[in-house]
């Protein structure tokens, strides 16, 4: 029973995810710039390392 319910928890949290994914690709880039802004404003202690990571993470910085 408990896998069936830890299944169940982690199709939604992919199911979350993708409808994420989808609504920000959707994003023009004037919209993500203010996104972006918000959450900075929203969060700003923990945001711009979590966007440093993401950074990284999609584009690894270029070493010098």
């Amino acid at each position: 029973m408990a896998d069936a319910e830890n299944n169940t928890k982690t199709d939604t949290r992919d199911a979350s995810a993708e409808l994420r994914i989808t609504r920000v690709t959707a994003l023009t880039n004037h919209d993500l710039v203010a996104l972006l802004t918000y959450l900075l404003a929203r969060h700003p202690d923990t945001f711009p390392g979590m966007l440093d990571d993401a950074l990284s993470a999609v584009s690894p910085k270029a070493s010098n």
